[in-house]
């Protein structure tokens, strides 16, 4: 397989690897001018802008109120935008009493939402019922706790659909601060047969304290052995860890990373399978290492990690390799897309949703302060996650088999009944 590099990337043309346009369609519309479609279906107040500039992925869409129902052409338009830049930010819906209900209504148009595992005592338990955590361990009861009358999570963050993003827990003023550093790159649970497709955060506080080095809130701590791979080259660790200091979430564009590849090496690529597996004994199954997006036809290279999640979940394997070839040959992918070309670290603002693809993009949470002894060094922001095919209209009519055996435990979003 040749050498992935830099070289072959054509900064000229547009990174997204999108199927030729038809004018007769309203695709091309969708191509040509998707803020002019936008205004067209929501109305003259609905207008989009770059996150970064306009070649590259991400869109603030502004002027929706999203605790508005959606219609389906509305819905159609949201997961076509979706399809095209990989994140969409929607800023200021706190102005509008946007709440848990209406993050899971929305994302059910994108996916069926699933529980998290967080929220249950015995989630790690085979074949057991699974129990939520009793009322006063939950992370929204906890995380009330630490600047009582001052910071409240919204209502209903203890929804079992409802993963509670917080550095609120052991915290208060008579706390010892804690920094910690960020996670892995990685992909939110592409692990499973069909695997996670969209994510959306909805953020209630996001850290303004600046007190930390260079006029950051935080540095980046040195990782503890056995974090990362010994054997990763200094590039791909380089890349790994010029992670973002004030609280951003950073994403890379897998899709872009794979239209920046020759044209004989994405040939190879689309071929090769990988055998995902929660853990080391389970017998897994394949899923390719490109997806093709069935609506758009873009192609992106999904979750194209070895260990995504260090520890917690096996090791992803290329299907005719042994492990060590198949870090090898991850290694290397995952240190392309890492690559500042493809890079965008999202700042957040309370008010804001922000949702992405799975299927598109890496992500990595930020070193953080861990405890923290004061509000404005909050991180408080609330994730819904789907899986499945979109919907334009609701109620949703996945199967009660369908569920059973993708979303564990059975869960049906009230938005979507």
């Amino acid at each position: 397989m040749p050498a992935l590099g830099p070289t072959d990337w054509n900064p000229e043309e547009p990174p997204l690897n999108r199927p030729a346009p038809n004018p007769s369609t309203d695709a091309d519309d969708l191509l040509r001018d998707p803020a002019a479609v936008l205004e067209r279906v929501f109305g003259p107040d609905a207008s989009m802008t770059p996150l970064t500039t306009p070649d590259r992925m991400g869109r603030r869409v502004h002027g929706l109120d999203l605790t508005r129902s959606l219609s389906a052409e509305q819905a159609s338009l949201l997961v076509d935008l979706l399809d095209r830049f990989h994140i969409l930010s929607f800023p200021g819906q706190d102005a509008n009493g946007f709440g848990i209900a209406d993050l899971e209504r929305v994302g059910t148009h994108f996916g069926a939402v699933i529980t998290h595992p967080k929220n249950y005592a015995n989630y790690r338990e085979k074949n057991a019922d699974l129990r939520l955590l009793p009322v006063e361990e939950r992370t929204s009861t906890r995380s009330n706790a630490a600047f009582p009358g001052e910071i409240t999570c919204i209502e209903d963050a203890d929804n079992p659909a409802v993963y509670v993003v917080s550095n609120l827990i052991g915290g208060g003023r008579d706390s010892a601060p804690e920094i910690a550093g960020g996670q892995h790159w990685h992909t939110d649970i592409e692990f499973e047969p069909i695997p996670l497709g969209t994510s959306l955060f909805y953020v209630q506080r996001a850290p303004t304290r600046r007190d930390g080095p260079d006029g950051h809130w935080v540095s980046n701590p040195p990782r503890e052995p056995g974090f990362y791979h010994p054997d990763s080259d200094a590039l791909l660790s380089d890349r790994r860890e010029a992670l973002p200091l004030d609280g951003q979430t950073a994403y890379t564009d897998t899709a872009a990373a794979f239209a920046a590849l020759p044209e004989d090496e994405r040939r190879d690529l689309r071929k090769v399978m990988l055998r995902r597996r929660v853990r080391p004994e389970d017998p897994g199954w394949l899923k390719p290492l490109v997806h093709e997006n069935p609506r758009s036809g873009i192609e992106s290279l999904h979750s194209p990690v070895w260990a995504s999640r260090g520890k917690n979940v096996a090791p992803a394997q290329v299907e005719g390799m042994g492990i060590d070839e198949s870090r090898a040959f991850f290694d290397r992918l995952e240190a392309h897309c890492l690559d500042p070309r493809f890079r965008y670290d999202h700042t957040h603002a309370p008010g804001d949703v922000t949702i992405w693809s799975n299927f598109a993009t890496l992500h990595v949470a930020p070193p953080y302060k861990r405890i923290v002894d004061h509000p404005d060094d909050a991180r408080l922001m609330y994730r819904v996650s789907c899986k499945g095919e979109p919907s334009p209209t609701l109620p949703r009519n996945d199967s009660d088999e369908w569920i059973t055996e993708h979303i564990q435990p059975f869960y049906r979003s009230p938005s979507a009944s």
